[in-house]
């Protein structure tokens, strides 16, 4: 009895399915070719693979070179670095501190009253006393989208021989500072037998060989026709000063700059029509 009844234990045990992962572990004569070529080679054949496959890369990367793609790519990168210094320089403000009277605290002379009340004759003042002028009556404010951000400073003249270059000093955000400035030129010309004086957005040495001189923004040089944008602003100034602007005009004022490599700061003349 006890017999029969382990014969038919005996029969219920199931062997292991090869299929499975126990099966596969225990069974009998389990497949060694894979397990051994899985462990023991697979290193040395993927660093073979990486190889190959590394020198078919510099093979199509050769096989694809064009000096002309190359050479459009370097130019393109130049171009890109050489827009992005000039932007850089844009917002770097050039130095006030060689500018005479822009930010000492002597007092302002009437610069008004001089020339009104030369009665024609010829009228000379310094760079100082113009911008420390300048600095007491003029009272300007951004207009337009930069006002958001950006107020006006001041504004100063800086006097070269035979030009005069006019800067408007900003704040942008909280304290930085940008300039913008324009170089002005002044020529007399008879028209129907009256005095007409004529400005010129131009000074300094040309860009590029040739090409005039406008003014700046921070350090970059801007050509003449550029800035000519900076004209509604000269006539804002002139606005100011109605009464310099009429006896201008009435006595055929030119102003003529004057500075000598010797002088720390130039002279502005006035000379009339009837002087010449």
């Amino acid at each position: 009895m006890g017999t029969s009844q382990n014969r038919k234990r005996k029969r219920r045990v199931r062997r292991p399915d090869a299929g499975s992962i126990w099966g596969f572990l225990f069974h009998k004569n389990p497949p060694t070719n894979d397990i051994t070529r899985g462990t023991l080679y697979s290193s040395a054949e993927e660093e073979d693979d990486d190889a190959h496959q590394r020198e078919n890369l510099l093979r199509e990367l050769w096989q694809n070179f064009s000096f002309w793609s190359t050479l459009a790519i370097v130019l393109f990168l130049g171009f890109v670095a050489a827009l992005l210094y000039f932007v850089v320089c844009m917002w770097q403000p050039q130095s006030l501190d060689d500018i005479a009277g822009y930010n000492d605290k002597i007092p302002a002379k009437n610069l008004t009253a001089l020339i009104t009340s030369a009665n024609g004759a010829p009228v000379s003042f310094t760079e100082g006393e113009l911008n420390r002028y300048l600095r007491d009556t003029c009272r300007t404010r951004q207009t337009g989208i930069f006002s958001i951000f950006a107020n006006v400073r001041g504004v100063a003249v800086r006097v070269h021989n035979g030009y005069a270059e006019l800067i408007v000093d900003r704040i942008v955000g909280a304290n930085m500072h940008q300039t913008t400035a324009i170089h002005l030129t002044f020529k007399r010309s008879v028209e129907h037998g009256r005095p007409v004086l004529n400005v010129d957005f131009c000074g300094g040495a040309p860009l590029l060989g040739n090409m005039p001189r406008g003014g700046s923004i921070g350090n970059v040089g801007v050509p003449q026709k550029h800035i000519q944008v900076m004209g509604p602003a000269l006539h804002t100034l002139l606005d100011c000063y109605p009464e310099i602007v009429e006896a201008i005009e009435k006595h055929g004022y030119c102003p003529i700059f004057e500075k000598n490599a010797t002088e720390r700061e130039g002279r502005i003349t006035l000379l009339p029509y009837t002087s010449h």
